[in-house]
């Protein structure tokens, strides 16, 4: 109980100060994407940057980000292949399942409940494994629903010249070339990365808040099922597979955090180029925000019960 209570108050603190402030009028309407923009184009980059950099990439950390990455691709390929569903309803799912707010949300959960050092840097971990793969996944996925008719290599070559100019994911391939190369980022580098980096946790749930406000929540009951594929299916097969994988109990605990994540607030900018589903993204992403606070406290004590302790 203390471990739920320590980690859901201060995400619930700092979402609640990011929605006040849009309720008071300190911040205006549109404002989320100059904050969503700081978090994405350089406090994330910088932590990811440094946080690979200075990790040694050895053989168990490639094995356990590649343990992050097979629950997410199960789950996508299980959805995509119950055909007895729509198609347009197999995409909407798939999409919101293996699209989670792995860094927005799952870096900030896991220090608040797991506590800094080790488990943030397992979280940066985990997301420069799985990242790159829900992105792409998630960007496949729109194009084949959005570009109906396109031929798949037109598509293909559209999709890898997003992902190419993708701040995170070019973030995560330079620092880990340079955790390969065994380069040291020099210390003028290091000490404002490591600033920009720290500041991530709390602008992104602040962010989330200052987006949630004033949106059309009219479909919350239909969005909570939506949502369960995020919230129940993706980290239960992550817990399984952990389980047979035999890795730490903190390494289960932080992929199992890292696949329990919310539905990525992102998403509601592709749904809007994509065309995709607007109706349905923002009830989706505030259901499945909330739902995380309760689900990911519980997943962490089935996983301890799993883990013997």
């Amino acid at each position: 109980m203390d471990r739920a209570i320590a980690a859901t108050v201060p995400i619930l603190v700092l979402v609640g100060v990011g929605y006040l402030s849009r309720a008071l009028g300190l911040l205006r309407d549109g404002d989320e994407r100059a904050l969503n923009g700081y978090v994405y184009w350089l406090a994330l980059p910088a932590l990811f940057m440094l946080d690979l950099a200075q990790a040694p990439l050895t053989v168990e950390a490639l094995r356990f980000m590649a343990i992050g990455v097979l629950p997410v691709l199960g789950a996508g390929g299980v959805i995509l292949a119950l055909r007895p569903i729509p198609r347009d309803l197999r995409y909407l799912l798939a999409v919101t399942t293996v699209f989670g707010s792995l860094a927005f949300f799952g870096i900030p959960f896991a220090e608040f409940a797991l506590g800094p050092g080790e488990p943030v840097r397992l979280a940066s971990l985990a997301v420069a494994g799985i990242a790159p793969f829900t992105v792409a996944m998630a960007l496949v996925l729109l194009e084949i629903h959005g570009t109906t008719g396109l031929r798949p290599s037109r598509a293909a070559r559209r999709t890898a010249g997003r992902l190419a100019r993708n701040p995170l994911i070019l973030s995560i391939l330079v620092g880990v070339a340079l955790s390969l190369a065994r380069v040291g980022v020099p210390a003028f580098l290091a000490t404002p990365l490591a600033l920009l980096g720290r500041t991530t946790a709390p602008v992104a749930l602040v962010t989330l808040g200052v987006f949630l406000y004033g949106r059309d929540y009219r479909s919350l009951l239909p969005a909570l099922g939506l949502s369960l594929p995020r919230l129940i299916l993706l980290p239960g097969l992550t817990l399984v597979v952990v389980r047979l994988s035999g890795v730490s109990l903190l390494e289960g605990a932080v992929l199992v955090i890292m696949n329990g994540t919310p539905i990525a607030v992102n998403t509601i900018v592709l749904s809007d180029r994509y065309h995709f589903h607007q109706d349905k993204i923002a009830p989706l992403i505030l259901v499945s925000s909330l739902g995380a606070m309760v689900t990911l406290n519980l997943w962490l004590f089935v996983i301890q019960q799993f883990f013997g302790g």
